[in-house]
């Protein structure tokens, strides 16, 4: 492995560190928001969580349409960059509107949290098959890119069982308000922008 090719293997792996995070949090502790703290009445958390269920189904269809985007994406930048960084830019937006209280309690909350659970999920989304799709493109030599994919899965398990490990005491900590909630997901959403930085400068 040549200078170029540690320099790609560590920058292309830091930046799946605030990915996995920003993922996990919303895998793990959405519905738990959802419920315990924002307390939506039952007919309104059941409306919501049909949400997760409808668009699980969409999941199929976004990732090909995705891929596609990332493929005809055609800039001085390359193909992987530009809907990388447009990604994680317009999944950030989309996550804090998810963890911010706007004292909803209604089915104007369900139409909200679909719209803005929608776009994330076609962002982050954007965003992974564009990070993944990058991948091959460093290296033409099969065990330089194996370690660098096992590289990159060391760093996103930390970013994941960090917040699998971290959310409850510290949201706990903080007073389980919605408030203390929009904090924590402005700081992991900040986190993941911060480590994306590294793959879209970093990596060559």
């Amino acid at each position: 492995m040549n200078k170029l090719d540690r320099r790609n293997m560590v920058f292309f792996g830091l930046g799946t560190i605030g990915r996995d995070a920003f993922y996990a949090l919303e895998a793990n502790a959405l519905i738990y928001y959802l419920s315990n703290v924002l307390q939506l009445p039952i007919g309104v958390f059941v409306a919501t969580s049909l949400v997760f269920t409808v668009l699980r189904i969409f999941d199929a269809l976004n990732d090909p349409l995705m891929g596609l985007v990332v493929d005809n994406t055609r800039s001085r930048h390359g193909k992987f960059k530009p809907p990388m960084l447009l990604g994680a830019l317009a999944g950030a937006v989309c996550y804090m509107v998810l963890f911010t209280d706007f004292g909803l309690r209604d089915y104007w909350f369900v139409v909200v949290f679909a719209i803005a659970y929608l776009l994330w999920d076609i962002f982050y989304g954007l965003n992974d098959i564009a990070y993944w799709s990058m991948l091959p493109s460093l290296t033409v030599e099969q065990k330089v890119r194996e370690k660098m994919g096992a590289f990159a899965r060391i760093c996103a398990n930390i970013g994941m069982f960090a917040i699998m490990i971290g959310w409850e005491p510290i949201t706990s900590g903080m007073g389980n308000t919605p408030r203390a909630w929009f904090i924590v997901a402005a700081a992991v959403t900040v986190l993941m922008l911060l480590f994306q930085l590294f793959t879209i400068f970093g990596v060559k």
